[in-house]
């Protein structure tokens, strides 16, 4: 077996794979509350070519062996809309989908809807998945009262004018035991899993108001990333044309 060409060959693919990697963390630098990833390489086995030389080992390339978030704070873009919220701490949102799946995120780009089902405006994200409390109820949306004299009676009257104090301090923040254990899926989702353990509420976090936490992108760090990648995709390639050069020549050789 021509063990050069296998090794450049996994090298292709593991670079491929990074390369994946680092371009999806530039295409989400404006993705709110997105969590850039960084993959982490591994060699491949090693195996002894004679039985005669223990220490005369040969490797067979690499592979990406996982893929780690980067949990550090992102900073924090200052918004003039009072439904915008970030959290400066390791807690997340709770959302629910119309299929009663739940998942975390740190997305608090939120707005309100209206549920037919319950009659009331209710808190929910640019999805329109249900945003829940430390409960893990709807948050339904509370509107102010002012008093006003109606035939002669002074009534409390509900106005439009959203009470967003009682917004803000209705909605959840849940912590995991291990963040690293989360599985970031589409639309600003982290999907619990047993590695993560389970959510619990903590109603001890802050929240920001007027606030969201931008993508953790190192944009300079993952273009060299990038050029760095490519550099060895291309080196990689250039193994396996001249592996498959060399087996050509030693084919066509006559005895």
């Amino acid at each position: 077996m021509n063990i050069s060409f296998y090794s450049a060959a996994s090298g292709m693919i593991a670079q491929q794979e990074g390369l994946n990697i680092y371009s999806n963390n530039i295409a989400n630098i404006n993705t709110v509350g997105f969590k850039a990833e960084r993959p982490g390489f591994a060699e491949c086995l090693y195996t002894v070519q004679r039985q005669t030389e223990p220490e005369w080992e040969t490797g067979h390339g690499q592979y990406v062996m996982k893929t780690d978030l980067q949990w550090q704070q992102g900073t924090f873009n200052m918004t003039d809309q009072d439904l915008d919220f970030a959290l400066p701490n390791d807690g997340f949102f709770m959302v629910v989908d119309r299929n009663g799946d739940t998942y975390l995120t740190r997305d608090g780009a939120f707005t309100m809807t209206m549920n037919n089902d319950a009659g009331v405006w209710e808190l929910c994200n640019g999805k329109g998945e249900y945003v829940l409390d430390y409960e893990g109820n709807h948050i339904p949306i509370p509107f102010k009262t002012e008093e006003r004299v109606i035939d002669g009676e002074t009534v409390e009257v509900q106005t439009d004018a959203v009470d967003y104090n009682i917004v803000e301090e209705a909605i959840g923040v849940f912590t995991v035991p291990n963040n690293w254990g989360l599985e970031q899926r589409d639309s600003n989702h982290l999907l619990v899993t047993d590695r993560s353990g389970a959510p619990t509420a903590d109603d001890s976090l802050d929240k920001l108001r007027m606030a969201l936490e931008m993508s953790t992108t190192d944009l300079a760090g993952d273009m060299v990333r990038i050029i760095e990648t490519q550099r060895s995709y291309q080196l990689n390639a250039k193994l396996v044309q001249t592996s498959d050069e060399l087996m050509r020549i030693a084919n066509s050789l006559r005895t």
